[in-house]
């Protein structure tokens, strides 16, 4: 009998030990891919922001106490009279997995809001989004594939709604999930506006909620909108008619005493033209960006983006209109200020987001960790116990 439950003790020591190697170094690695159900929903804290209001625009109604303005009055009034200096705006995403989702690769779907609190719906909508992307389970990086698609509805300068349907296309940056075992250095970054990815730069580690975490910030230098999203669109060799009235917002042309300009700032103004000649503005976008994202898991618990869209004549113009100086200037009374909206993410949202990547290194920690210093020491005594039986049952 002693013979039998030494050699059951043997093997299943041994067994025991065979799994705390095996746990740490073959199966938790194989468990740090993205979850096939992965869900996250997050939102901005309400904030005051800048808005162009699109409708005034298309009806020539000064918002708020803008018509109180001298440059609002009359048949003429500026730009800046249909622009709200201190709108509450707010945002909210919710990223859920779609099918097709394999053992391999993930496709995720996020849908996103910006929208004024002070109205109801649909009449707060300033921009909705649906981004489609399907990521590599393990890296967290896009698929070098043509599936990733990004449409969006928005108001229109005319008073509409412009829904831009982008082909489908390949993106190489991160946005939703770092890797497992985020490093200090630059990743690539997808942004969502002008459709292309440049890096987001490692800056400091830090401690929250108890948790190590990595602060990654880019800048996103001031860019025209038009060319990004019109090569977007048109990537499949036509423009739709709701891809031409979208695209319209983006470059808006009226006379120069709409936008504010003065006759020293035109050329060709006529002595007795009291409007000026017309003068074509393009909407630029520029982002500061901040995550900060738990290392051992790549989830982002904290975000925030200073999102700023202006119209301005050319590069050179936007560029000395985003100097710190001229952009203080332009948001403390916005003139040809589109959207300008400094979200970050509420504490609920920053609470639940570590909270997820808790769950996520408790995980690790039992497959890593716990469990294979359990079974190896539940192992070595089950060893040692099965090896003296053996000698004392030879013995006797």
């Amino acid at each position: 009998m002693k013979k039998v439950l030494s050699h059951a003790l043997i093997v299943i020591g041994a067994a025991l030990i065979v799994i705390a190697i095996a746990l740490p170094i073959y199966v938790l690695p194989k468990g740090k891919v993205i979850p096939k159900d992965v869900e996250s929903y997050t939102v901005t804290d309400e904030t005051e922001g800048r808005l162009l209001d699109a409708a005034a625009l298309a009806a020539g109604k000064p918002v708020g106490d803008n018509a109180k303005k001298r440059e609002c009055r009359g048949d003429s009034p500026t730009v800046s009279c249909y622009i709200w200096p201190d709108v509450p705006l707010q945002n909210q995403r919710r990223v859920i997995a779609q099918e097709p989702t394999t053992d391999k690769e993930v496709t995720l779907e996020a849908g996103n809001t910006v929208f004024r609190t002070d109205l109801p719906e649909p009449q707060n909508l300033i921009a909705a989004t649906i981004d489609r992307v399907t990521l590599t389970r393990k890296t967290a990086f896009p698929v070098d594939k043509p599936v990733s698609s990004f449409d969006m509805t928005s108001p229109t300068v005319g008073g509409g709604v412009a829904e831009e349907d982008t082909p489908v296309f390949v993106r190489d940056g991160l946005q939703y999930q770092f890797p497992f075992g985020t490093e200090k250095k630059a990743y690539p970054y997808f942004d969502g506006q002008v459709l292309k990815s440049q890096d987001i730069d490692f800056v400091d580690k830090e401690t929250m909620k108890g948790e190590t975490v990595y602060r990654f910030e880019q800048t996103v230098a001031p860019t025209e909108l038009y060319p990004a999203v019109e090569s977007r669109l048109n990537a499949d060799g036509e423009l739709s008619a709701a891809d031409k009235q979208s695209l319209a917002a983006l470059r808006l042309k009226f006379p120069a005493s709409t936008w504010g300009l003065s006759r020293d700032e035109v050329d060709g103004w006529d002595e007795d033209d009291e409007t000026g000649p017309e003068v074509e503005m393009s909407r630029y976008y520029t982002v500061n960006r901040t995550l900060h994202v738990q290392p051992d898991t790549g989830v982002i618990v904290k975000g925030a983006e200073e999102v700023w869209m202006y119209y301005a004549q050319d590069d050179e113009e936007a560029a000395e209109m985003a100097k710190p100086e001229n952009r203080e200037k332009e948001l403390a009374n916005p003139t040809r200020t589109a959207l300008y909206f400094p979200g970050e993410f509420n504490q609920a949202t920053q609470d639940s987001q570590m909270q997820r990547a808790k769950d996520g290194l408790s995980q690790m920690n039992l497959i890593g960790t716990y469990v294979p210093w359990g079974a190896g020491l539940i192992g070595l005594i089950l060893l040692i116990i099965g090896f003296v039986l053996h000698r004392s049952a030879r013995k006797g």
